[in-house]
């Protein structure tokens, strides 16, 4: 099953950031430009294979590093409770 924002967090777009708010734990967290992108496409139900190639056409990096930050954040967004 995909990952998906966690529905007890509240993300706010701020220009090319993202304030999200984890609910239960009154937690604040931003997200840069590269993870505002990785936030809208979890939203829209993409997995991180999907997320990763949008991200190599974005912003034009590496294969290699996409899929990297792209695990990486999402990775730290599970363990803060932040995705379901």
């Amino acid at each position: 099953m995909p990952l998906r924002p966690n529905p007890d967090v509240i993300s706010k777009r701020l220009d090319e950031t993202t304030v999200l708010v984890h609910i239960p734990t009154n937690r604040i967290f931003e997200l840069n430009e590269t993870g505002t992108h990785v936030w809208e496409m979890l939203g829209r139900g993409l997995d991180a294979n999907s997320i990763a190639r949008n991200l190599i056409d974005d912003f034009d990096v590496e294969a290699a590093q996409a899929v990297d930050e792209v695990n990486s954040l999402l990775l730290r967004l599970q363990n803060e409770g932040l995705l379901s």
